[in-house]
């Protein structure tokens, strides 16, 4: 064994140690190593079987596996100061990374050794970096998945964003087929070495069955390449459309489903939305967009998961032939219209990837051109994160921005900051120069070419410009503070890594809405058992003792709880226990302090919380609100408890309308909002005016939104221009711009429908 073997791996170790994520033993840091083996194992194999008197395969091979210890060894002593939760985990990597990828590079080099090839190692490193580039472009660039796995660095399991890997059984197939690769190339290398003697392949009975053993390999390996979808090594688009199941086509779209996870109802919702949103882009970015977009929305995280790589993430990958967005069905309302800014750029990309080069403007694009959601602006939030000295933006934007264009700087900092930061660099941009130039420098972010001026000019006008803002939204510092200084995966302790107490609580979450009570409790109660102050676990829970009418135990659960530990949903669920145990008092300080620790841009959640001080005395109303009961079984019982004489009825009219509309039940949730706003004048004493307009700007949208999915166009526009008029008269400008938002999309939906709004 050449010493320089030893010293590579030593030294592979140590440059490991300083690279943040792959310091520790896991799926990255194994992907790694097994590069640099393939490579190392395969040369000092070449050398060794072109000796004069060279080893049995088998004893090389021995030799060179051995050698992987040095930076395993040196990955375990990281954990001294890198922590790896997944330690166990991630030595499964090792040996299907790196461990099987020395066995195909050692045959490898024993089947270039048998032939008489002028550059033996020229050959392998040739082989290598062509196995190495060629899968990654066959697998990504031809199918709709995250993932990629590889005979020379094992795999890439899925997107950085993803907390958690997506460990399919495709992996495992994969290097099976590594190592049929390796069995068919050893046998090779041994009829080779066999004529070399004997002048035949099948001079001798070892020759025979060699040669025999290489057809079936050969087979084997044809049939493992033919099925490859089937296998889990590759996922196609009629895969996934097949595992859907569902198929609905618009206009624009084409939305696969699973009929199991939607209505009807609700997928033509979905679909009026998407066409409102592609009709909105058109408009935004001054472009036309492809004619059609495959819309793929998955029931649950497992399922995404499966079939792409990616659990959680949302994606629309622009380098593939067909325009396509791939989302939780969770998440549309969220991420919908910024991956279909991704789609839309396809045709200002670089040629072959239709993006650009700058993954800052790729992102940045995208964020800029999402409609209002009712939060601080991305121009609020950025210059709150310069006011503060605890944010983690700098005084000096245009470095900033500089250095987060590339793909490195943008992926290794923290998500929120580089997404926020960008998308409001590149809105100024959009909203100060028009479209035409940010579509002209999209693509390779030559700036100064297509401006007339350097980034770092354009930063800091953009600077002065968010730091002029005449106001800013009161949220924005509780904002910041949340999202920006969530640590990025490369500052994570234990990346990828979902403690018991979490994977519990999820556990509890799949039985709960599986019906199976038992198990949720048994599994809420393990997480708490493990972190015995998970706000998310004792919510669960709580919710879980509620429904089973145990007021008295939530008040035992929570009430001793630290009050930095009660979160505004814990404080909801204590507020709920105190009322129907009769303590009206202790119910009204619950959720006041559930209230006050609401964001103030979630006016929803905060109009709740006051329709709930509303009811705390009506603890029959408050039974059904927190029972297990359909929401349009709740909605039916609530209705038969509004008395036209009782004060706290337009409350409960309000429950019974926001019910109706989670079980998508619009016409008779307009009636109730009707209800509601005639009668809610009236509320009781002690619920002041401010508290009233509250419940009140925030029914107007409720009421526009039932309208609208209703059909009733003039009550739903009526109902968000009162929205937008009320919240631009308290100063709420991005809960008008929300509502504006609203607005546009009853016209636009009214327009489509044959009728006009007035």
């Amino acid at each position: 064994m050449p010493r320089w073997v030893l010293i590579i791996y030593a030294a592979l170790g140590g440059v490991l140690w300083m690279m943040p994520l792959f310091d520790i033993l896991h799926a990255p840091s194994s992907a790694l190593v097994a590069t640099v083996a393939f490579f190392v194992a395969g040369m000092a194999s070449i050398y060794a079987f072109q000796s004069p008197d060279p080893p049995r395969f088998w004893r090389a091979l021995g030799t060179h596996e051995a050698m992987l210890g040095v930076p395993l060894a040196l990955l375990t002593v990281s954990m001294l100061w890198a922590p790896n939760c997944d330690y166990w985990r991630g030595l499964l990597f090792y040996l299907l990374f790196p461990g099987i990828t020395v066995v195909f590079a050692v045959a490898l080099a024993y089947a270039i050794t048998g032939t008489s090839w002028s550059y033996p190692k020229s050959t392998l490193a040739a082989i290598g970096g062509l196995v190495i580039v060629l899968g990654p472009l066959y697998d990504l660039g031809l199918h709709p998945q995250l993932y990629t796995y590889n005979h020379v660095f094992g795999g890439v399991l899925g997107p950085l964003y993803d907390e958690e890997l997506a460990v399919r059984t495709g992996l495992f197939t994969f290097r099976g087929l590594t190592l049929l690769w390796a069995v068919g190339l050893f046998l090779v290398g041994t009829l080779l070495r066999i004529r070399a003697r004997t002048g035949s392949f099948t001079g001798t009975s070892r020759g025979w069955y060699s040669s025999a053993g290489a057809g079936l390999i050969a087979l084997c390996i044809g049939l493992s390449y033919a099925f490859a979808p089937s296998l889990g090594i590759n996922t196609t688009s009629n895969q996934i459309q097949q595992a859907l199941g569902g198929h609905h086509a618009t206009e624009h779209f084409d939305i696969y489903y699973d009929p199991d996870d939607l209505s009807s109802e609700e997928v033509e919702r979905l679909a009026n939305k998407h066409e409102y949103r592609y009709a909105g882009l058109q408009e935004r970015a001054q472009m036309d967009g492809p004619e059609r977009v495959a819309s793929y929305l998955y029931p649950d995280p497992n399922t995404k998961g499966a079939l792409t790589g990616s659990r959680h993430t949302s994606l629309a990958p622009v380098w593939l032939p067909d325009p396509q967005i791939h989302m939780l069905r969770e998440n549309v309302s969220r991420s919908f219209a910024h991956e279909l800014a991704h789609v839309f750029s396809r045709d200002i990309g670089l040629p072959l990837i239709n993006a650009s080069w700058a993954v800052g403007l790729v992102e940045g694009w995208a964020v800029a051109l999402e409609p209002p959601d009712g939060r601080p602006s991305s121009h609020e939030q950025v210059a709150v994160s310069v006011w503060s000295q605890d944010a983690p933006i700098g005084e000096e934007l245009s470095d900033e921005v500089a250095a987060r264009l590339s793909p490195w700087g943008f992926w290794t900092g923290r998500g929120a900051v580089s997404y926020t930061m960008l998308g409001s660099f590149v809105r100024y941009l959009l909203d100060t120069y028009g479209a035409g130039p940010l579509k002209e420098v999209y693509a390779r972010a030559n700036f100064e070419e297509v401006y007339g001026r350097p980034i770092e000019a354009l930063a800091d006008e953009w600077q002065q410009e968010i730091m002029s803002l005449p106001h800013v939204d009161r949220s924005s510092e509780d904002l910041v503070a949340r999202r920006f200084t969530r640590p990025s995966l490369f500052e994570v302790d234990c990346p990828f890594y979902i403690p018991p107490h979490r994977r519990a609580l999820r556990e509890g979450r799949e039985a709960a809405n599986a019906g199976d009570t038992l198990q949720a409790y048994e599994q809420f109660e393990r997480a708490l058992t493990e972190q015995p102050h998970y706000a998310a676990a004792h919510n669960e829970l709580a919710k879980l003792r509620l429904a089973d009418g145990a007021a008295d135990a939530v008040v035992e659960q929570l009430d001793t709880l630290d009050t930095d530990v009660r979160t505004p949903a814990l404080n909801l669920r204590l507020g709920d226990a105190h009322a129907l145990e009769g303590n009206l008092e202790q119910a009204r300080e619950a959720y006041e302090t559930a209230r006050r620790d609401r964001p103030h841009y979630d006016h929803g959640g905060r109009a709740q919380l006051g329709l709930r001080l509303l009811i705390r005395d009506r603890p029959e109303v408050l039974r059904i609100l927190v029972s297990a009961a359909p929401a349009s079984e709740q909605a039916n019982q609530l209705a038969d408890q509004a008395g036209e004489q009782d004060p706290a009825s337009p409350a409960v009219q309000a429950w019974a309308a926001l019910r109706h509309m989670e079980a998508q039940e619009w016409t008779a949730a307009g009636a109730r909002w009707n209800q509601f706003m005639a009668a809610s004048e009236a509320a009781s004493a002690e619920f002041s005016s401010v508290r009233r307009q509250e419940v009140r700007r925030a029914a107007h949208i409720w009421h526009a939104e039932a309208a609208l999915h209703a059909g009733t166009y003039d009550q739903a526009y009526a109902a968000a221009q009162s929205a937008v008029e009320q919240f631009r008269a308290v100063g709420a400008d991005n809960a008008a711009a929300r509502a504006r938002d609203l607005l546009g999309r009853i016209e636009w939906s009214s327009a489509r429908a044959g009728s006009e709004v007035e």
